[in-house]
């Protein structure tokens, strides 16, 4: 029996050279792809800033390379109070499904999948979603404030994906008040995130100022009427 024979290291010694070998290649591949998303980024950022929000947000982009927490068709419209508005999911351009995307802690709206921007977004944080009772097979859900304040409606037309947004939407916010809290205590230097996130983020900050006017609360107007005295 040879010498290599019997050492089984130096026998495989040119298997783990190749195997060692690849890494740095490896790693130059993933540091190049990094590179070009990068770029890409900041060239959609870049029309994004110039056409005001208009431009450079599209789905695609926001997807990023990992895709979505949360992608699907609802309708979704501005609330005004406590509990679902009885005209909520009625007739008009404003109940038409949207493409509602979330990414990171926030919300975006697309009224069609060509837009180059979302129309406008919602911010997960401090917010509760909750699954309201089937009407006319739609699958209902509110967005609502910390005080149960309900700030939008969305409907879906199947449960399974009702629940998949509730989830998503959950988990986000979840996140995105411990992200406030880190930031508070100046630990943001320690966040980590993926290029897309923060863009989206970018983006979300402009599309907020976007956001449909808060439908007026019937029970205010009623409280503002003064009672009518008898005999006049």
């Amino acid at each position: 029996m040879s010498a290599e024979e019997n050492n089984p290291k130096q026998r495989h010694s040119s298997v783990t050279f190749k195997e060692e070998d690849k890494k740095p290649a490896q790693r130059r591949g993933l540091s190049k792809r990094k590179s070009l998303r990068d770029s890409f980024i900041r060239l959609k950022s870049l029309s994004f800033r110039r056409s005001g929000g208009n431009r450079g947000a599209d789905i695609d982009t926001l997807r990023g390379t990992h895709g979505p927490d949360f992608e699907g068709y609802a309708t979704i419209t501005r609330a005004g109070g406590f509990g679902i508005s009885c005209d909520c999911f009625g007739n008009g351009d404003d109940k038409k499904e949207k493409i509602v995307l979330i990414k990171g802690a926030y919300v975006f709206v697309f009224k069609k999948e060509t837009d180059s921007a979302p129309a406008y977004a919602v911010a997960c944080a401090h917010m509760k979603a909750k699954t309201q009772s089937e009407s006319h097979g739609i699958h209902h859900v509110t967005i609502e404030s910390a005080l149960g304040e309900v700030e939008w409606e969305l409907g879906f037309e199947q449960k399974g994906v009702a629940k998949q947004f509730v989830d998503a939407f959950r988990k986000q916010a979840a996140q995105g008040e411990a992200e406030i809290v880190r930031k508070r205590l100046g630990h943001d230097k320690l966040l980590k995130k993926r290029g897309s996130v923060k863009y989206a983020e970018s983006v979300a900050q402009k599309k907020l100022e976007d956001q449909p006017e808060k439908k007026k609360n019937v029970l205010d107007d009623v409280a503002g009427v003064e009672p009518m005295i008898a005999g006049c």
